[in-house]
């Protein structure tokens, strides 16, 4: 376990910050299962879910409020270490284009690899291994899950596993506990950068604010579309022209 306990380059808990945040949050819980629960849902409640760059340490995702799955993993990890909880990494390969669901529109399902990987933690608590993922946040949960099996809201005992609602089919390959995934976190993006991730995080917001008053997926595109122009009529026409160029590749290839 003692891997497992250890500060890393990416999971500094030894910064003050954190260690401000992991005493705050447990204070006064009697062991390390209700502590891990009240981190985890610390964790999924107060940060916001986005993607893109993920080469940030567990200090600068808390200091930012938001992250990606990998992020959100990282920062839970090292609040439970900060507290003397052994907790680890599970890294996943998934089919990138289907395992955030039916939501994502066709343009920015086509900049998403075809596999991809998604982290999430897992705690050692008496005696056994119990998985959670904080990644999805409660709003975006909330605001999304009626259209998306995968959004459906994560709850967690410390009990049992509790991770994203994901299509098994859609999982190729599981690995974990890892103590140490800094080697993965300061890997560099090979797509989650530029203008498609300034645009998929404006649609992450246009969930945010729009998504429970849709009723239907086929709605999403268009009501983005008339969302986008009123608030980044820039990203608007960029996202125009790169839906007709993906639109026109698709007729190419089809033929």
């Amino acid at each position: 376990m003692e891997d497992f306990l250890k500060e890393t380059e990416y999971c500094d808990f030894s910064h003050s910050k954190i260690k401000s945040v992991s005493q705050k949050i447990t204070e006064n819980l009697k062991d390390d299962r209700e502590k891990a629960v009240a981190i985890f849902y610390w964790v999924r409640d107060e940060i916001y879910y986005r993607v893109g760059l993920w080469n940030q340490k567990a200090s600068k995702t808390l200091e930012e409020k938001k992250g990606t799955c990998t992020n959100s993993a990282n920062l839970f990890i090292a609040l439970c270490r900060s507290v003397g909880i052994p907790a680890g990494y599970y890294v996943l390969r998934v089919k990138g284009q289907q395992y955030f669901g039916p939501i994502v529109p066709k343009l920015l399902k086509k900049t998403i690899s075809k596999e991809s990987v998604h982290i999430h933690a897992g705690v050692y608590l008496n005696n056994k291994w119990v998985k959670c993922d904080p990644s999805d946040d409660f709003e975006i949960s909330q605001k999304t899950s009626h259209l998306n099996p995968q959004s459906k809201l994560i709850e967690w005992d410390g009990k049992k596993d509790a991770v994203l609602n994901l299509e098994h089919e859609h999982i190729i390959k599981e690995e974990g506990p890892l103590a140490n995934i800094d080697n993965k976190i300061s890997k560099k993006p090979k797509t989650a950068k530029g203008i498609i991730i300034k645009i998929a995080n404006y649609y992450i917001d246009f969930l945010r604010e729009s998504g429970h008053n849709i009723k239907s997926v086929d709605d999403l595109e268009n009501r983005f579309k008339k969302w986008i122009k009123k608030k980044q009529v820039f990203y608007y026409y960029i996202y125009l022209i790169a839906s007709l160029v993906v639109a026109t590749r698709i007729k190419l290839f089809d033929k």
